[in-house]
C-alpha cells in the first residue's frame, strides 16, 4: 500500500506542512509514503485524480487530507471513482465537521492510528457535476457560508465564531428565496423558503445538526427545508437548529420539512448561493443523486462502531 499525505497549507491558522512532514520521519523505512503541499483551492482533487491515472491499478493508494472540510471535499472528489483509493481525514481546519458523524473523533488527530486504520465505506452525494462526502446547503445558509469564508480569515476567528458572524449578518439581507424541491419525483415545496440542506451526513458549519438522523452508510439523503420565517424568529431557531432538536420542537411545527429519499432537484429562477462540504458556488438548477457506498473511508485503529 502506498500512503500519500495532501497537506493544505492553508487550513485553519497554521501552515501544517513542517509539523506533518517532522512526524513523517519515524515512518521512513517503514511505509512507502509521498508528501503533497496543495497550492490552490481544488489543487487537492487534480493531484489525487493525475495520481491515480498514471499509477498502477493494481496498487492501493491512501490518500490522507490533512486540512479542513474543503480539503477532505477536494481528496474526496479526486479519489471516489476508483476502487483501489481510500480516504483518510487527519482534521486540521477550522470545521471538520464530517468527522463528527463519528461518535469518538479523537483518534483522527491521530497519524499512526490512521495509517493502521480500516476501510468503511460510506455514501457520497453527486450534486450536478460535484461530489459530496457531508452536506449540500442551498440558500441561506449558502450566503451565510460565502461570508463565513471571508470573516473566518479575521484575527481569533475559527469555524464556528465565523459560521455564527454570518449567520447573524445574512439574517439582514437573505432571508427567503424562491425554489421548487423535487424528492423523488414529488414536488413537495414550490414557494419561497429559508433554507434547504441536502445531507450525508448530520452536522455542517462547525457544529450545526441540520439532519440530526442522517447516517453515512444508509443509502438514503436526508433533506431539511426550512419555510420562511420572520427575522424575530430566527435567532431563536438558529439556536434549537444547531443543537438538531428542530425536528420536535413544537413552535416550528408546518415550518420544517424533514424527509429521506434517493433524489433531490432544487430549482430557483436564479442563480442562488449553495456550499458543498464548506466549497461554495452559486447555480440555479442543482440535481442531487446518492452514491451508495461509493467511498473507502479510513476508521482509526482502534474505533469501536
Amino acid at each position: 500500500m502506498k500512503h500519500i499525505f495532501v497537506i493544505n497549507p492553508n487550513a485553519g491558522k497554521k501552515d501544517r506542512f513542517e509539523e506533518i512532514s517532522d512526524l513523517l520521519k519515524k515512518y521512513d523505512g517503514i511505509i512507502d509514503y509521498e508528501v503533497y503541499k496543495t497550492t490552490c483551492k481544488g489543487d487537492g482533487r487534480e493531484y489525487v485524480r493525475n495520481y491515480l491515472l498514471t499509477h498502477p491499478k493494481e496498487e492501493t493508494y491512501r490518500f490522507y487530507a490533512i486540512g479542513g472540510d474543503g480539503s477532505l471535499h477536494d481528496v474526496v472528489n479526486g479519489a471516489y471513482a476508483f476502487e483501489n483509493a481510500e480516504v483518510a481525514c487527519y482534521p486540521s481546519g477550522s470545521g471538520n465537521d464530517f468527522i463528527k458523524n463519528f461518535k469518538n473523533d479523537d483518534g483522527f488527530r491521530n497519524l499512526e492510528r490512521l495509517i493502521h486504520g480500516k476501510v468503511k465505506k460510506v455514501d457520497l452525494l453527486k450534486a450536478n457535476d460535484k461530489v459530496s462526502i457531508n452536506i449540500f446547503n442551498y440558500g441561506f445558509d449558502g450566503e451565510v457560508t460565502f461570508k463565513m469564508h471571508r470573516i473566518k480569515r479575521w484575527p481569533l476567528m475559527n469555524g464556528k465564531s465565523a459560521y455564527n458572524v454570518a449567520a447573524v449578518s445574512s439574517l439582514l439581507f437573505n432571508m427567503s428565496t424562491k425554489m421548487k424541491v423535487t424528492l423523488d419525483d414529488e414536488v413537495v415545496f414550490d414557494d419561497k423558503g429559508l433554507l434547504i440542506a441536502v445531507a450525508n451526513g448530520h452536522t455542517y458549519g462547525g457544529g450545526y445538526k441540520c439532519a440530526p438522523e442522517s447516517k453515512v452508510d444508509d443509502g438514503l439523503i436526508d433533506v431539511c427545508l426550512i419555510k420562511k420565517i420572520s427575522r424575530f424568529s430566527a435567532p431563536s431557531l438558529m439556536s434549537v437548529y444547531k443543537k438538531g432538536e428542530h425536528l420536535t420542537n413544537k413552535k416550528l411545527t408546518g415550518k420544517i420539512i424533514y424527509k429521506k429519499c434517493r433524489h433531490v432537484i432544487i430549482e430557483s429562477p436564479a442563480p442562488v448561493a449553495y456550499a458543498i462540504d464548506g466549497e461554495v458556488f452559486r447555480e440555479g438548477y442543482i440535481d442531487i443523486t446518492i452514491l451508495p457506498l461509493a467511498l473507502n473511508f479510513i476508521l482509526p485503529e482502534g474505533y469501536v462502531e
